[in-house]
């Protein structure tokens, strides 16, 4: 997360206080702080987990099919199952889920309506930033990504040379 006097100026010239850049950056120092420990950890609180996501299901259909897919792909690691699979994808959707199940992150959980926002903007994000290894482990598992990963980004068209003016010559000195 920025600091606190970066997040004031955004405040001050009336720009949002956090941008989806500052849920990136936190994912991204997450991620690479997490141990293989902490996934063990994590996965003794499976069915609060569970429990949780199912609550979101009406709310946040897609959350609820990243927490289970997360949990798939982080059971299966912890057994040995997925060497294939990058240990950065693994720990950036332990980080996901660890955000989750923490009722006091950035929009409380028990805000009505609005509380578990940005736990699916974490999922989403956890998800693009890991789109190749889960793409890999869903190819090894036989499951369909349709609906849970966001399109691909499409390539930026290529611009054409610009046309520059021609060269000056220089003036003849006199």
């Amino acid at each position: 997360m920025p600091p606190p006097k970066t997040r004031a100026r955004r405040a001050a010239r009336g720009k949002t206080l956090l941008a989806s850049s500052d849920f990136t950056s936190y994912l991204r120092e997450k991620a690479d702080q997490l141990a293989p420990a902490d996934v063990q950890t994590l996965l003794s609180q499976v069915d609060t987990v569970r429990s949780r996501a199912e609550q979101e299901r009406e709310r946040h259909p897609r959350l609820t099919r990243h927490v289970e897919l997360s949990l798939r792909l982080l059971a299966d690691h912890v057994d040995g199952q997925c060497p294939q699979i990058p240990y950065y994808t693994v720990s950036l959707l332990a980080v996901a889920v660890l955000y989750f199940i923490d009722p006091l992150d950035v929009i409380p959980d028990w805000i009505p309506g609005v509380g578990t926002s940005d736990d699916a903007l974490i999922f989403e994000l956890a998800f693009a930033i890991g789109r190749p290894g889960i793409e890999r482990y869903c190819t090894w598992k036989g499951i369909s990504t349709d609906g849970l990963l966001l399109p691909a980004p499409a390539a930026a068209p290529r611009r054409a040379a610009a046309k520059r003016a021609p060269a000056r010559r220089p003036r003849p000195r006199r």
